[in-house]
Order: structure tokens, then C-alpha cells, then sequence
């Protein structure tokens, strides 16, 4: 499988999780530096980021810790907006991992990227 971080920065997320870090949910999202905040959701720098492929990566997580089928109607409507009118003008891809893939299973995030050039 292709790797999206390199190894160096690989290797501290590693760390992280063997520490226990990734045990508490809220972790990553509260420690992470908060880029932009709206009413039911914020963007938060991603601390691990895919830095092969990103100049900058960050992440959409809503408030409430919550997956997105428990998202409320507010929440979600709010996300929309997000993604037309901020999330598409300022990053270039959007991803979300797949259940198998997800080291945060419980809290639903997007990852926002710019790629580098």
C-alpha cells in the first residue's frame, strides 16, 4: 500500500497511538491547532499529516463527537455549506476513509488537503 506519510513522520504517528494517545477519541481534534470554527463544526490542523502528498492538511470534525449517521439535521446542513462555500475554495481534495481504514472510528472528520506542487 502507498504510503501518504513519510517514514519520519510515519514513524512519530506511530508513536502517538502505541502511547495510548488515539484510546481517547477527542485527543487529536482538542489538541489540534483550530484553523477555522463555525457553529456546529471546526477545522483543526491535522498533527499527522499526509505530508508526501500535502502542503497543508487539515481536518473537518464536527463539535459533538459523533459518526456521521448521528449527525443532526443542523449539523449536516451546516457541513453543506462548509463544503460549497469554504472547503472547496480553499483545498484542493477532499478525503474520508473508509470504516476499515478509520484510526478515529467514533468521530466523524474529512481530511482537507492542498497538495504540494
Amino acid at each position: 500500500m502507498a504510503r501518504l506519510r513519510t517514514p519520519e513522520m510515519e514513524q512519530k504517528y506511530k508513536e502517538y497511538r502505541k502511547d495510548g494517545h488515539m484510546d481517547r477519541i477527542c485527543d487529536i481534534c482538542e489538541k489540534a491547532p483550530l484553523v477555522k470554527e463555525f457553529t456546529y463544526w471546526k477545522i483543526v490542523d491535522n498533527i499527522f499529516p499526509w505530508d508526501y502528498i500535502a502542503k497543508i492538511q487539515h481536518m473537518a470534525v464536527p463539535k459533538r463527537h459523533v459518526v456521521y449517521e448521528e449527525l443532526s439535521d443542523e449539523e449536516k446542513k451546516e457541513y453543506d455549506e462548509i463544503k460549497v462555500g469554504y472547503i472547496e475554495r480553499e483545498y484542493d481534495i477532499m478525503a474520508e476513509a473508509t470504516n476499515k481504514m478509520k484510526t478515529i472510528p467514533s468521530h466523524f472528520h474529512m481530511h482537507l488537503i492542498v497538495m504540494k506542487d
